[in-house]
């Protein structure tokens, strides 16, 4: 088994003085991240989670943040049981 860990991360742009989305894209991109989803200031990225740490701590004027998931909660009522 392999120790990998996955993960999907927000990269949204701080300021108009930092690196352009396509440029951030194709930072990521070198070191085998996934970019998921596109908007003008954020990406949404997802690979090793020791990837993303390392590439996107250089990328300056952009903030990153992990995604949570949620579970929903059956609410359908069970009878019988």
């Amino acid at each position: 088994m392999s120790d990998t860990v996955i993960q999907q991360v927000i990269l949204r742009k701080e300021n108009d003085s930092a690196p352009s989305g396509k440029a951030v894209k194709r930072m990521v991109k070198t070191r085998g991240i996934s970019v998921v989803d596109e908007k003008p200031s954020s990406l949404l990225i997802e690979g090793d989670e020791a990837a993303i740490k390392s590439a996107t701590q250089s990328i300056k004027g952009w903030r990153s943040f992990p995604t949570r998931r949620y579970s929903v909660p059956d609410t359908k009522v069970k009878v019988g049981r």
